[in-house]
């Protein structure tokens, strides 16, 4: 039987730690095995062979150290090489197509890999990039220049939806997104966030990211304030710290300096509210370990509604206490209570009330909320129950 190996490209780089990187990474473990090879492939500017890639797992190997490129011209030349690349393997291969909001390559691949070399296309479905974050604020004549972008970026994402119909077929990361796909392509399959409960943590304990005799709140990933809701969440925190709660916000992750300034040189919050910087995969660790409770405070928008936030399986990892809001597929997964809290998006009542009850109940329900969360990250988001499937779709 001829056994297909797997090429994910992007123009994402896969060999820097990102949401998207981890999450790929676990689709290449539920796929790889001793006869299938996944490549997770980066558009990069010059040529590249086997010796460029690195063994990161077992039949698993990621383009490192090359410089990503933008230009239609390279993405185009791009395309050509990693085609040429595959064949070496003479095998039917398959190839996944992680999307980002440049559009070059995914128009080129799917004329290219797909119309002209007759080869099998998959497309890794996450968000819909027409609700980005990066454009929530109004069109307004205040910002021409904003709204002008606004107005392209709408355009651009509106018209490259069609380009669903192309692909061979869809993974879709929650059931919004599916049911969104199945207006374009009826071969769909939804793949919720994956993980590995049995991950070894590697902390490093001669850190400190908590603070002693408190109430550790604690929050990673991309600081996107409107994304993740974080200023209400702040000032409902910030109002049980009023309230005499002995509490604090601990943050860590990539922010920009706008956003920086918003929350942590903000003089209208009392609340001891802590930036730790961007961690490396093993400070990480330490910090998601010395929180009491880890939380995903998003409110409603479209994007959220379609997305999934992968942090909640690095949270999962970590058996930690989590809180999120209801929102996406969260409810399907977190039982409030049982495996973990959840609140309505937008409530600031409900999540003052909610935290206010897990501080109070906490050491008597930590241990249960934490096994059967335990139990959930096994029997949902682990990537080896998702293989089989996986295979079958793909393959």
């Amino acid at each position: 039987m001829d056994f297909p190996n797997y090429y994910v490209y992007s123009n994402f780089d896969f060999s820097q730690k990102s949401a998207g990187a981890t999450r790929m990474l676990y689709y290449a473990k539920a796929l790889a095995n001793k006869n299938q090879a996944v490549f997770l492939v980066s558009c990069c500017k010059t040529n590249f062979n086997l010796n460029d890639f690195e063994e990161v797992e077992p039949n698993i190997f990621v383009l490192k150290n090359k410089k990503l490129t933008t230009s239609l011209l390279f993405n185009i030349i791009f395309l050509q090489r990693l085609f040429k690349f595959s064949k070496k393997h003479k095998r039917q291969n398959r190839f996944i197509f992680y999307p980002s909001p440049l559009v070059y390559l995914e128009v080129l691949a799917l004329v290219y890999l797909k119309g002209i070399k007759q080869q099998q296309v998959f497309c890794e479905l996450n968000e819909i990039r027409l609700y980005s974050s990066s454009f929530h604020d109004p069109i307004t004549f205040a910002r021409p220049l904003y709204s002008l972008k606004k107005i392209v970026y709408k355009i651009v994402f509106f018209l490259i939806q069609y380009l669903l119909y192309f692909y061979t077929g869809i993974i879709c990361i929650s059931t919004s997104i599916e049911h969104y796909a199945r207006k374009y392509n009826s071969k769909t399959i939804r793949i919720p966030i994956l993980t590995d409960p049995f991950l070894e943590l590697k902390p490093q304990n001669n850190s400190a990211y908590s603070k002693k005799g408190y109430f550790n709140v604690g929050f990673s990933g991309t600081i996107h304030p409107s994304k993740e809701n974080l200023l209400n969440f702040i000032k409902t925190v910030d109002k049980l710290f009023k309230k005499g709660h002995k509490i604090v916000f601990n943050l860590c992750g990539h922010v920009y300096d706008k956003d920086f300034d918003l929350i942590f040189n903000n003089e209208e919050f009392q609340l001891e509210i802590n930036y730790y910087g961007n961690l490396n995969q093993n400070e990480l660790s330490t910090f998601l370990l010395q929180q009491n409770l880890l939380v995903i405070p998003r409110g409603y928008t479209l994007q959220n509604k379609f997305g999934f936030s992968t942090k909640l399986s690095d949270y999962l990892n970590h058996k930690k206490v989590i809180l999120l809001t209801d929102i996406s597929d969260n409810s399907l997964y977190i039982k409030d209570g049982i495996n973990g809290y959840i609140v309505p998006p937008n409530d600031n009542k409900a999540m003052f009330e909610k935290i206010a009850y897990i501080i109070k109940n906490f050491k008597e329900n930590e241990k249960s909320i934490i096994e059967n969360a335990y139990t959930t990250s096994l029997e949902n988001f682990y990537f080896k129950i998702q293989s089989e499937r996986l295979h079958k779709f793909l393959d």
